[in-house]
């Protein structure tokens, strides 16, 4: 019994923590957004070629961001129901392939996040020059 107690644990630790990517990658969403709708209105202060050129290509990046979130919002909420579906349906520990797919994703999370605040620093600075 206290065998499948920590497999039991294992997989709701698991669920948490997909539960918190999901909260963590619907916040940075939000802040792109953030970054996005500034960026639009600061267009109306921008009239140099190269500051336009950069302001094209944070939109860009705002919008592949965008895409990269959703993607991985998917993808953790599929992971999360096949947690459930181990843990109320099979009882079994998680398998090597749930196993896998959960270090993936928190490999990929972790780029995610290292890439954003990238993104915002050189969107801060950006800002900075062109003010």
């Amino acid at each position: 019994m206290i065998e499948k107690k920590g497999l039991s644990s294992n997989l709701q630790q698991s669920l948490f923590e997909n539960s918190s990517w999901i909260r963590l990658i619907e916040f940075l969403k939000q802040e792109n957004t953030c970054m996005k709708n500034h960026l639009s209105e600061m267009m109306d202060h921008v009239h140099e070629r190269e500051s336009l050129a950069l302001a094209e290509h944070f939109q860009n990046q705002f919008i592949v961001k965008d895409d990269v979130y959703d993607h991985i919002i998917f993808e953790l909420r599929k992971q999360i129901a096949k947690l459930r579906d181990t843990i109320l349906i099979t009882h079994q520990p998680m398998s090597g392939e749930l196993k896998k797919n959960h270090a993936h994703i928190k490999e990929q999370v972790g780029k995610i996040q290292q890439e954003h605040l990238l993104l915002s620093a050189d969107y801060d600075t950006y800002l900075n020059s062109i003010q």
